[in-house]
């Protein structure tokens, strides 16, 4: 019932489109529009069965073209007589269509003429029957050159709509490149940040099993010793676990992480691109500038579009008005290379400034829900610019008038 639906759909839209013709020969042959957009109909949609089509299609603009003629004031045995030739047109053409296996055709070449040897053998089929046998080759030469100029027009259109179907393609690919980079990126922020709590975790382990020998040289209950050896070997446990997952996580971003470089000009446009998208996203009006210097290959280009997009982040949330600017930039001085952030948002209070840094500290509040921002994103840039890059971050701001974070990392650190 689902693939009739869809017959009859195209043969009405097919039927409908076959009214816009032009005569030859008398004003009982036309050559309409309806073979063109057939031909494209067949070609991109896969699954039609081209001769069940052919069929409905055939009968469908034939009752129509008889229930006009018929309402224009002819006759019935006129409008049919008239008419019935088409049904042989629409037949002829979809068998030759189905047996050239046109939808398969790549060569450009073999598809056009496909498509003229398929129109030309309905041309003349329906021309045998309506002149009865009587055509001669004059009027053949005219239906070459009728087949030449439709199938001319219907391999532009089929031709167009695969060079915007490329496009589109090319766009989602684009996309999903774009996430995935953000993905992979964010996961080795994670990364960082777990194998920096490694050293924590071993620093309590150690510590936990340190006292577990002084208890042991203790005369102190055997209970409490065994509690002390547990929490020990717990802590061994979570390390474990650790481990597993950062490896895991490696080789994913590993696997998925193609490109060892990248151009810096590239990461300010994918970070553009994404911003942009995200303001749409939830409808706000904050504008962001992205200003472009001189371009070079990043080795570490994940680490550093998690620093950026940290930043750019921290600004959007920080800015709660209408008239709200961010402006991201970066230029090369001697042998360093200086990233700047602004913006114009509430920026920060003296009493907080010295703390922002600080691992857990947030001024994210949520006072509906009571939720605070886990606090770790200055943390892990300020981490990553020092400790990566062996750069440097520093932060000026006041309150209720913005907000400029510069982070300075040395050319050879950053450069491939």
């Amino acid at each position: 019932m689902k693939e009739f639906k869809k017959n009859i759909l195209i043969s009405l839209i097919i039927a409908f489109v076959s009214q816009i013709y032009i005569n030859i020969f008398n004003d009982d042959f036309r050559v309409s529009a309806g073979i063109i957009f057939l031909s494209i109909i067949f070609i991109f949609f896969k699954n039609i069965n081209i001769i069940v089509t052919s069929v409905v299609t055939a009968n469908v603009v034939f009752i129509l073209r008889v229930i006009i003629l018929y309402f224009e004031g002819n006759s019935f045995y006129y409008s049919f007589k008239v008419n019935y030739p088409v049904i042989f047109f629409y037949l002829s053409f979809g068998m030759v269509f189905n047996l050239l296996k046109i939808r398969n055709q790549k060569n450009i070449y073999f598809l056009f003429t496909s498509l003229c040897m398929s129109e030309f053998v309905g041309n003349l089929v329906e021309s045998l029957f309506r002149y009865n046998m009587n055509f001669g080759i004059q009027n053949t030469k005219v239906l070459i050159m009728v087949c030449l100029v439709r199938s001319s027009v219907a391999l532009v259109f089929i031709n167009i709509i695969k060079e915007y179907n490329i496009l589109i393609e090319k766009e989602e690919h684009d996309e999903r490149y774009r996430k995935l980079l953000f993905l992979i990126s964010s996961l080795k922020t994670e990364i960082y940040f777990m194998n920096k709590n490694m050293d924590n975790i071993e620093g309590v382990m150690s510590n936990s099993f340190e006292l577990y020998e002084k208890l042991d040289s203790l005369d102190i209950d055997d209970s409490i010793k065994a509690i002390s050896l547990s929490i020990t070997k717990d802590i061994h446990e979570i390390k474990k676990d650790y481990i597993r997952v950062i490896k895991g996580i490696e080789e994913v971003t590993h696997i998925k992480a193609k490109h060892k470089e990248m151009s810096l000009v590239y990461i300010f446009n994918i970070l553009e691109d994404s911003t942009i998208k995200y303001m749409d996203s939830i409808g706000s009006s904050i504008e962001v500038n992205f200003n472009i210097g001189r371009d070079i290959k990043v080795k570490d280009h994940y680490i550093l579009i998690s620093i950026l997009r940290n930043l750019i982040n921290n600004s959007i949330e920080s800015i709660n008005d209408k008239n709200g600017v961010i402006d991201v930039s970066y230029f090369c001085e001697d042998d360093k290379f200086i990233f700047i952030v602004s913006d114009n948002g509430k920026g920060i209070k003296d009493s907080d400034k010295n703390y922002i840094f600080n691992p857990g500290f947030s001024t994210k509040f949520n006072m509906d829900t009571g939720d605070m921002n886990r606090g770790i994103g200055l943390t892990i840039v300020k981490e990553m610019v020092e400790s990566h890059f062996n750069g440097c971050i520093s932060i000026k701001s006041e309150y209720r008038i913005g907000t400029t974070f510069e982070i300075i990392i040395p050319k050879e650190q950053l450069e491939r």
